[in-house]
């Protein structure tokens, strides 16, 4: 393993993607099953798994995907039709393979347990009519003529006890790399003998220009089998056929009327690939790929962040020294600073995005098996799996995302006779969608099915203890997002244990997002989450309360008014403010933060969180700024109010205001 400790990275990113791959595309023949070119690519993608894993010597990973490999030739070869529980076989071994790399990626080399499947593998592969690759009959000879010279060195190679074989190798015709996979050939098998003769020639076979095989003449020590070990797991090598040349074979061939000088077989009698040639050329064939990206681990973009977020603190404080100063000689260079800095800070966030779909793309797989679990005719909808977040925020936006679709399957879709006695289709429909809107990110989970019944909520919080009275409709159902709080009858393995949808609503606003339900009985549930484009820097309204300066964040702000004292209105008890002939609730920060002003409220800010508005009162307005976004320690960070804290020019330290949730405060009906 110590061997190949420097490609372990590389090694678990590409079996990330090859397996996912994998689960994309047979979860695709599942509802596909007479598309070829899918069968192609998992037969592909699992070939290149296998060599992958051989190469690293993760020999129980490599067997699985062999088998694997037997079942998927029934699909090539057209011996046996495509049914789901194929598919659910192969899925399975999917899971395990995942297991294994998840394992493997911790460092634990055990035993892993694979008996059973390569078990089922087997007898659905014994179907399979087709021999096996190996025992499949070329369609290519390797036995070329051999010069005179070479049957000599052959014959000397073989009394000196070396073995001689023909070798045939067919590669994979999709293969992109021809070159280069005949490069590993040549040079693996350098490491155990010599190469005599190759056909092409050693300078087609560099520069890939051949069809999809070649031949050699191979002397070594080994046998058959290990040669065939040894070359036969690389990838997208399709073919290997291995015949010995006998003694008598080069004997009877011999033709050379008086034998060459008799001297020691050397490494400058025969004819080796040239190695040096082969990895210049291809370097130069492939510069241009090279270059399109690079792989950078995760803590140095990090790193990157902080040390530009330090940058655009230092930035502001010295533009702030320049006005204190009424300094003019540096304001040009200055102002190319700014510049700079700006775009440095935009590279820096546009390099750290990702879009949705690394953790969408496993929910297709997570809907299929539920509506077999459940009995249940589900369809997922994906929608705007390219829009980008934060890879902060993608990493964690995973698990309330699996809550909400696994509630959505269970609770809301009803099974096919219920929605059939709705008048409904009997698929239901999760629909999964995502947009970007101004500088937040707005994740939608829906489903057609029954919707949340508020009386049945109101019957569970009395169950409880709960008290409901005075509550609206909106309100009780909010009551979901309570600990421990379930509306389902009974436990199952999928939801009922009142443990997901608080944790979802905890993650969301650890997030600095905010989630909403939308319902209708009989309809379905629409459940709105808005995130942050990003958790680092963005930019800021700074304003006054008292004496103390906060920060809100410019992405919810919709308008900023200056308000009269009589432009306040009561209504149920809570103050209003008209706009565009709506009643908007009015909060007070200095009093929702304990704050006292002995100044009168002379701002409103209106900030727009999911259809509602809300009026934020503040005594003073100090004017946008771009904030580095500081999280607040564990003590710090109970505190509800608030998303983190800034440095700003001055050194000074200013709280950013959590706006959703300084709106929960808000109770109570209002005029429309």
């Amino acid at each position: 393993m110590d061997d190949n400790s420097k490609y372990r990275d590389l090694f678990f990113e590409e079996t990330d993607e090859y397996l996912q791959t994998l689960n994309d595309c047979l979860l695709q023949l599942e509802k596909d099953s007479q598309d070829s070119s899918l069968i192609d690519e998992v037969f592909r993608a699992a070939h290149t798994l296998k060599g992958m894993a051989a190469t690293m010597g993760y020999e129980s990973m490599a067997e699985l995907t062999h088998h694997m490999e037997n079942v998927l030739e029934l699909f090539r070869s057209g011996d046996s039709a495509i049914d789901s529980e194929i598919i659910s076989l192969l899925l399975s071994c999917l899971d395990k393979l995942s297991e294994i790399v998840e394992d493997l990626r911790e460092e634990k080399y055990t035993d892993f347990d694979i008996e059973d499947l390569v078990k089922v593998l087997d007898q659905v592969a014994k179907q399979n009519k087709t021999p096996d690759y190996a025992e499949k009959e070329s369609n290519f000879s390797i036995g070329e003529d051999i010069s005179d010279t070479d049957l000599f060195v052959i014959k000397k190679a073989q009394d000196k006890e070396y073995n001689a074989f023909h070798i045939g190798v067919r590669i994979s015709k999709d293969s992109l790399l021809k070159g280069a996979r005949a490069f590993l050939i040549i040079n693996r098998l350098e490491q155990g003998g010599e190469v005599l003769q190759l056909s092409p020639s050693a300078e087609d076979l560099e520069e890939g220009n051949f069809e999809d095989r070649f031949t050699l003449i191979y002397l070594t020590k080994l046998e058959g089998a290990e040669i065939e070990e040894t070359i036969g797991n690389i990838a997208e090598i399709e073919q290997v056929i291995i015949e010995s040349v006998e003694k008598s074979e080069v004997a009877a061939t011999l033709t050379v009327a008086e034998e060459l000088p008799k001297e020691e077989i050397q490494e400058s009698k025969i004819t080796p690939m040239p190695t040096n040639k082969i990895e210049k050329n291809k370097d130069k064939n492939n510069a241009h790929h090279v270059n399109q990206s690079i792989r950078v681990d995760l803590s140095k973009l990090d790193s990157f962040m902080n040390l530009v977020s330090e940058l655009v603190i230092y930035r502001t404080r010295l533009e702030d020294l320049c006005t204190d100063f009424k300094t003019t000689e540096i304001n040009e260079h200055l102002e190319h600073v700014a510049r700079i800095t700006s775009e440095l800070q935009d590279l820096v966030l546009k390099i750290r995005m990702q879009p949705v779909n690394v953790v969408f793309n496993r929910f297709p797989r997570m809907i299929r098996d539920l509506s077999k679990e459940l009995n249940k005719e589900i369809e997922l909808v994906i929608e705007g799996e390219d829009t980008e977040l934060d890879r902060t925020v993608v990493s964690e936006i995973g698990e309330p995302l699996i809550h909400l679709l696994r509630n959505a399957a269970d609770h809301g879709i009803e099974s096919v006779e219920e929605r059939v006695a709705l008048g409904k289709s009997e698929v239901g429909t999760v629909k999964l969608s995502a947009y970007q809107e101004g500088n937040r990110v707005i994740i939608t989970v829906s489903d057609d099915g029954k919707g949340i019944d508020p009386e049945a909520v109101q019957q569970s919080a009395m169950r409880k203890g709960i008290s409901t009275e005075g509550m609206s409709s909106r309100d009780m159902v909010n009551l979901i997002f309570s600990q421990g709080f379930s509306t389902a009858k009974e436990v199952t393995n999928v939801s009922g244990r009142g443990v997901g949808m608080d944790v979802v609503k905890q993650k969301i606003i650890k997030l600095g997002g905010s989630i909403e339900v939308q319902t209708e009985v009989n309809k379905g549930s629409t459940f709105v989450i808005k995130l942050p484009l990003t958790l680092s820097i963005i930019q800021a309204l700074l304003v006054k309360v008292g004496d103390e300066t906060f920060a809100l964040p410019l992405g919810v702000i919709e308008k900023v008014v200056k308000v009269e004292k009589d432009q306040i209105l009561q209504s149920h008890n809570n103050e209003v403010y008209i706009y565009r002939d709506k009643a908007i609730p009015v909060i007070r920060v200095n009093k929702s933060l304990g704050i006292e002003s002995e100044r009168a409220n002379k701002h409103i800010i209106l900030v727009l969180l999911g259809d509602q508005y809300y009026g934020l009162l503040v005594d003073d307005l100090i004017g946008q700024q771009e904030i580095v976004i500081k999280k607040l320690s564990r003590v710090l960070g109970k505190m509800r109010e608030y998303l983190g804290a800034t440095i700003l020019g001055d050194g000074d330290i200013t709280l950013i205001l959590d706006v959703s949730n300084l709106s929960n405060d808000v109770k109570g009906e209002y005029l429309e």
